[in-house]
């Protein structure tokens, strides 16, 4: 920091080739970033999984299971009960699976809950889930591992589980009777998908409707005072802003047993089936510990089951190290696009949240809608047998577990099935992207700084040009009072200089940050605006929500637009020096930012820097007598593209045209359209229910830096 407090700095060797080469060395770390992410995907440059947990001691059991035939009459019995009572109702047979289970000895409970819509004007959803507990004979319930399925009905548009409950029933008939169980098994089938199991979850662990949220923890300002001002008075007619109450009502459990330390969700809607894909995916990208990840792959090769993930097939192994390596980086990208969103891809993915870790077991044939594996026709079938001995097997290897898992890694990234990227590895991918804007932010910083190289240079050669300066300076000693009474005149005048540039300063940090700050609580606006745009939607206009959220966000955004670059001239024009400062604030904090998501959910941190990387270096303070026009017409018009709202669109409409190469244009750009909608309002609708991040990340951190760089190239300011 002395060196850049230092006034002559600007002499340094360093900072002037800084200013010559940092624009092509930022592009050099753009492009080293991506290399170095596609370069982890080839086998030197990963590593072979492991077990880091000895303890779990996979495969070492004899298998016992020979629940077969039991899997294969609850399938049937199953599939009889739907058809002929519910088959034109999405209803649970509750009464069946309670009776399935009393039968068998356990403990069983149904959990009711409530979801009150939150962007629904008064919609109110309800649900059961049945579940049962296996008490451990050997202990005293202080821990418990979960075996769940969801419950999804013959008229689904998705593949049904029926197998899978079947499956587990089977499986809980085989482990009562057995000794060895050191922890409880609950068997739990969830109605509603992943918001069945986010209320019990909620309920299990005592998190009830009534707990404290970030609104009602600010305090009174919040609460109807008896004495003073009372806010509330004045919000009649608006009590749908100031309910902040959580919209999920999880109820509570009739049973419940200890710690949970880990769970398997199946998803099976036939006995019959060709490999099985395992889901790790969590909410807002988060991972289960890779020693779980690695037992599941370990034993399903052990069982004869065939597995999956993504692009990464357990039957095909090539030798020719090209195609392995494509093969990594379409498994990678194919990871990255389903953390990039933070939805969780199975029910297993709401455990990671509570320090639970699971996955989630797919079964997968020939025409699944996932899409056709290379040379899966030639595989054999699955069936209940092969599975059953791979559930039995996974879960008396995590019966042995004497504590959570804590030593293998929950940061990583998967190339195949048995090879894996540490977070050391990938990281400094993301830290090249946010070295260009770093390094970006210090070539601006060292330009605004005064540059004493000039007028060095010309004092020496013009000390070398008159050395008879320094002999008449000795001689005329009748002049030296005087120079001295200049001298002290000079130095007064730049103190008198100094205190004035020091008020200078100080009103341009008061301006510099009260645009900075309206800018982000603009953002944080946008992040509360939905249940404002979809009770005007659904009252003035009689349109659904996701139309009436969509179009308000398109409203607030085009309003931002036009607003934003007038905002800098509501008080005093800033400067070129001021501005540049605000352009190095904003690399800095979109790099920080970056970063930050990164070390959580590395693909959306990596994402927002491959996207906002480029716009942050050719983004700069226009110069009013600046005339390449053209040049800043193209990046106003780059920076319209990358507006977050813009690239979910345009994003989704080329997505869609990949999908249905088929369709005109317009039918390309109304689908694109309608996923769009889609989308925003499943990312806003996630936010509130189950604490997804996405939709908040990109109100409050990617659009006010956007508001930011449009503000900049929109602006002309006198150097």
């Amino acid at each position: 920091m002395g060196l850049l407090s230092d006034p002559e700095y600007g002499s340094v060797k360093w900072v002037r080739i800084l200013k010559r080469i940092h624009s092509p060395l930022c592009f050099l770390f753009y492009v080293a970033a991506i290399a170095w992410f596609l370069t982890l995907a080839h086998r030197e440059f990963n590593n072979e999984t492991y077990f880091s947990e000895n303890a779990l001691l996979p495969g070492l059991v004899t298998n016992e299971f020979n629940g077969e035939q039991s899997a294969n009459q609850y399938f049937n019995e199953l599939l009889q009960e739907l058809e002929e009572k519910y088959e034109d109702s999405d209803e649970m047979p509750i009464p069946w699976l309670v009776g399935k289970m009393s039968q068998m000895h356990l403990e069983v409970y149904t959990h009711n809950f409530t979801l009150n819509y939150p962007l629904g004007q008064g919609q109110v959803y309800k649900g059961t889930n049945v579940y049962g507990i296996l008490r451990a004979p050997r202990t005293s319930s202080l821990e418990a591992l979960v075996v769940t399925a969801p419950y999804r009905s013959l008229s689904n548009h998705q593949k049904g589980t029926a197998a899978g409950i079947a499956l587990m029933l089977a499986f809980a008939q085989f482990a009562r009777p057995q000794k060895y169980w050191a922890k409880d098994i609950i068997f739990l089938i969830t109605e509603h998908e992943q918001l069945g199991m986010q209320a019990w979850l909620e309920a299990y662990h005592g998190l009830q409707r009534e707990s404290s949220s970030f609104y009602t923890s600010l305090g009174s300002f919040w609460q109807p005072s008896t004495s003073g001002l009372d806010l509330g008075k004045y919000a009649k007619g608006f009590e749908w802003i100031t309910d902040h109450s959580k919209c999920l009502d999880p109820g509570t459990l009739k049973g419940r047993s200890g710690s949970i330390q880990a769970a398997i969700n199946l998803e099976f809607h036939t006995p019959k089936f060709k490999y099985i894909e395992v889901k790790v995916e969590g909410l807002n990208g988060q991972l289960p510990n890779l020693d779980l990840v690695n037992l599941v792959h370990k034993l399903c090769v052990k069982s004869g089951i065939h597995h999956s993930y993504k692009n990464s097939y357990s039957w095909i192994r090539t030798r020719n190290k090209m195609d392995e390596w494509v093969n990594g980086i379409w498994t990678m990208l194919g990871m990255v696009s389903a953390q990039i969103a933070g939805v969780p891809n199975g029910n297993h993915g709401l455990f990671h949240r509570f320090g639970i870790e699971a996955v989630t077991l797919e079964g997968r044939d020939v025409d699944d809608p996932a899409g056709m594996a290379p040379r899966v026709q030639s595989l054999s079938y699955g069936n209940f047998y092969r599975l059953g001995i791979t559930l039995e097997s996974i879960l008396r290897s995590l019966n042995n577990l004497l504590e959570r898992f804590h030593q293998s890694y929950f940061f990583y990234m998967l190339a195949a099935t048995n090879r894996f990227i540490s977070i050391g590895q990938y990281m400094p991918s993301l830290c090249l992207l946010c070295g260009a804007m770093l390094l970006r932010a210090l070539s601006l910083w060292v330009t605004l700084q005064k540059d004493v190289d000039d007028n060095t240079d010309k004092k020496d050669s013009k000390d070398k040009e008159d050395p008879k300066d320094k002999i008449t300076d000795e001689i005329d000693k009748d002049k030296k009072e005087d120079k001295k009474e200049k001298k002290e005149e000079i130095n007064k005048t730049k103190h008198e200089g100094k205190d004035r540039k020091e008020t200078d300063i100080s009103f341009s940090i008061v301006n510099m940050g009260g645009n900075y700050l309206l800018i982000h609580l603009f953002g944080y606006g946008v992040m509360n605006s939905p249940l404002l745009f979809s009770h005007i939607g659904s009252t003035y206009f009689d349109q659904p929500s996701e139309i009436s959220v969509y179009y308000g966000l398109i409203a607030t955004s085009v309003l931002l637009i036009f607003i934003t670059p007038f905002l800098l001239k509501l008080r005093s024009t800033l400067t070129f020096e001021e501005l540049s400062i605000v352009n190095i604030l904003l690399l800095i904090e979109l790099s920080t930012a970056c970063l930050a998501i990164g070390m959580h959910n590395y693909p959306l941190g990596l994402c927002v820097a491959v996207l906002y990387t480029p716009l942050s270096l050719i983004v700069g303070v226009v110069d009013s007598d600046s005339r390449s026009g053209f040049c800043l017409f193209l990046k106003r018009i780059i920076c319209l593209i990358l507006h977050p709202l813009s690239v979910v669109s345009l994003g989704l409409i080329i997505y869609s045209r990949v999908l249905f190469p088929e369709e005109t244009l317009l039918s390309m750009i109304g689908r694109g359209r309608d996923a769009a909608m889609q989308a925003v309002m499943f990312s806003i609708v996630d936010s509130m229910i189950y604490g997804n991040w996405l939709f908040n990340v990109g109100a409050t951190v990617i659009l006010p830096t956007w508001l930011l760089f449009w503000q900049i190239l929109c602006n002309r300011v006198t150097a």
